[in-house]
This record gives structure tokens, C-alpha cells and sequence, in this order.
């Protein structure tokens, strides 16, 4: 367990936003003390392991902050480590933001400081980079080794002790492994169904967690792996059976039922967690008619959806259009105006955008509650 300041260096995932939003849904009374696009500072978190926060990669406690090249803080820190410890040992630097020769200029700096020191070991960056987090388990963790977690912002140095690593095995048995599953109707990433429960429910332990546009039963999945109630619905009697069937894989039961959303369901629940519906699938970028009639549709699907909703919050994704690479065109603009008259308003400061550059169709991912 953190104590009261002990810092934590938090590694964010591929979106910066969205992993920070995570973070201070999970633990409001969290501060945060820097941040940068790769890495944040926090004071109050207790993260032990990171199989319940989705949007994080690394984690690790901070034993220095200098405004002083960190060669000889590191070398001093790891003397300490393996002082007690016979043979040779393991180490790595992950260097964040990555630069390849400052890494190289601390990993043999801090080597020969060591063996001068007379301790053996051996550095498990390959071609001075940093370490994935399959290399972070597989050298280090389970080497008995030691990471060092580098954050660097203007002349600021951050430096912390490795804790925890994002159990990368999971998340990629949970989406490619799943045995019942519609690539056409799209596959919610399992980090970012995660996300979504923790952004609906923050740090409440056990809620019940409704999904109404539940498809195949990813966040149902997620759900119920945080320890919360599932409740789930779709207007899709296939999508119903595949969410069964998936949740039976972790032997989950949860209550789902055959309901569009569009209308007032009388079921129970705290909140809504939910990837909801993101219009026709498409592989390339609607013209104006087109995206304004998809545009339309979703706010009449929405308008009603939030008109009959109950509940505390919800954590929800609406498609945002990607042109050469970059959110350009957000169906939100058209949907947020309409619930917000029925007295729904969004909780996150900042624009939250889940998307590969690839892709036609992204997620914005919005967090509402009623005023």
C-alpha cells in the first residue's frame, strides 16, 4: 500500500486522455503532481497490480526527483537493491519520452558504475530501448530484476522502482481469443470496456453495471471481472446468445434480456457502462449527405435512449469520422445538445478519443450524469 504522499509514476497506454480520466475516476482524491503525453505523477493512488485500470501500462513508486542528470542516482539506488543478493543480476531503464541515446548513455553509465562497485549484472534493454511489458514480466518480475522507470520533463528527472505491469496475457486472451464474437459488427477492445466501467463507476466497490447495446458482452465481461452486477440488453437475439455464452467462459450469469433501447426498460441499475451503438459499419469516410442522415439517426436513438435513463452516470462512446488520420467530424456535436435538455451533462473536461489513424470510424468516449 501507497502511503499518504508517496508518489506513484504512472506509464500511460496509447491514449493519454482517456488513461488519466481512468485514473481520476478511480481515485478522486488522487493529485497529480506532473504530466506529461507518456507519463503522470500521482500522489494517493495505491496501485498494487494493474489487472483492474485498463488504460495503464506501467506503474512504479518514486524513490528520486532531481533536476540533475540521473546516472549517478540510479547507479546508487541499484547498489542498495543487490547488496544483499550473490551472482548476477538483472536490471533495465525504461526512459520516458523514449530517446534511444540518452538510454544507451545511462545503461552502460550505470553497468560500469556497478562493476566498478563490484556487483555483477547485465542490462535487458535490447538495442538500448525500452522494455515492453512482455519484457518487463519476462526479465525482470519473474528474474527477480529490477526496472527503473525514468520520467523526464524540461530539466525535471523523475525515477521509480518498477511495481507493476499492465498483464498484457489477459486483455489479449479476453479480445482475441474470445470464442463468440462478430467482427462485422465491430470488437470493443477489452482494455477500453474496462475503462468504461471504471469511468461509470469510479471508486464505488460494487455497483450494478448496465449495458443496453451489449453485443457480444465485452463490458459485461469487464463488469463482472471488477466484481460488479451485470445487467445487459441488446435488440439483437444473436448478440443476446453470444453475451451468454461469453460471460458462461468466466462462469458470470448475469441477468440479460432482449430490449431496444429506445425504450423505457423497467429493470434496476446504478449505472451504464456501455460502448453503445456507433452507426453502419464503414471502411470509408461518409460524404456530408450521408454523415449527417447517420448523424440524425444516432441523435434520435440517443435522444430517446436518455429520455426514460435513471441512473448516476454513464460512460458511453459516440462514433467520431476520421479524415487522413485525424477525429475530424464528431457525431457528438449533434447528440450532447439533445440530452442536454433532458438535463444530462458531460462530466469530462476534455475531449476523450479512442482511434488508430487507420480507421474511418473512431470513439469519442463521454462521461454524463444528470444535473
Amino acid at each position: 500500500m501507497n502511503s499518504k504522499n508517496t508518489q506513484t509514476l504512472v506509464i500511460l497506454g496509447r491514449h493519454p486522455a482517456i488513461s488519466l480520466a481512468e485514473i481520476r475516476a478511480r481515485f478522486p482524491n488522487s493529485k497529480i503532481c506532473a504530466r506529461e503525453n507518456a507519463f503522470a505523477i500521482f500522489e494517493n493512488i495505491d496501485l498494487p497490480d494493474l489487472k483492474k485500470i485498463g488504460g495503464t501500462v506501467k506503474a512504479g513508486l518514486v524513490f528520486a526527483h532531481s533536476l540533475d542528470f540521473p546516472l549517478a542516482q540510479i547507479a546508487e539506488f541499484l547498489a542498495n537493491e543487490f547488496a544483499e543478493k550473490s551472482g548476477k543480476h538483472n536490471f533495465a531503464l525504461s526512459l520516458f519520452p523514449e530517446e534511444n541515446k540518452t538510454l544507451k548513455t545511462l545503461l552502460v553509465g550505470v553497468k560500469k558504475s556497478l562493476q566498478k562497485a563490484g556487483i555483477s549484472v547485465r542490462f535487458a534493454n535490447k538495442d538500448f530501448a525500452n522494455l515492453t511489458s512482455a519484457q518487463s514480466t519476462f526479465e525482470i518480475l519473474k528474474k527477480d530484476g529490477v526496472e527503473i522507470l525514468i520520467a523526464q520533463s524540461g530539466k525535471n528527472w523523475w525515477l521509480a522502482k518498477l511495481t507493476a505491469v499492465q498483464p498484457f496475457e489477459n486483455y489479449k486472451f479476453r479480445d482475441y481469443e474470445k470464442k463468440f464474437r462478430d467482427a462485422k459488427v465491430g470488437m470493443l477492445p477489452p482494455k477500453l470496456a474496462q475503462i468504461l466501467v471504471n469511468l461509470a463507476v469510479r471508486d464505488s466497490e460494487k455497483l450494478k453495471v448496465y449495458d443496453p447495446f451489449c453485443g457480444s458482452g465485452g463490458v459485461l465481461v469487464e463488469a463482472g471481472l471488477l466484481g460488479h452486477e451485470i445487467l445487459g440488453s441488446d435488440v439483437d437475439p444473436r448478440m443476446l446468445e453470444f453475451s451468454t455464452k461469453n460471460l458462461a467462459e468466466f462462469n458470470f450469469a448475469g441477468d440479460l434480456f432482449l430490449h431496444d433501447a429506445r425504450q423505457k426498460s423497467f429493470k434496476k441499475f446504478d449505472v451504464v457502462a456501455s460502448e453503445g451503438y456507433l452507426g453502419p459499419p464503414r471502411k470509408t469516410l461518409p460524404d456530408e449527405n450521408m454523415r449527417n442522415k447517420i448523424f440524425a439517426e444516432l441523435e434520435k436513438l440517443y435522444s430517446d435512449f436518455f429520455a426514460w435513463l435513471d441512473c448516476r452516470r454513464v460512460a458511453i462512446c459516440f462514433p467520431v469520422y476520421l479524415e487522413n488520420g485525424a477525429p475530424k467530424f464528431f457525431s457528438s456535436q449533434t447528440i450532447l445538445p439533445k440530452i442536454a435538455k433532458l438535463g444530462w451533462k458531460m462530466q469530462n473536461s476534455e475531449k476523450l478519443i479512442y482511434a488508430r489513424s487507420n480507421q474511418v470510424v473512431g470513439r469519442e468516449v463521454v462521461v454524463l450524469a444528470k444535473n
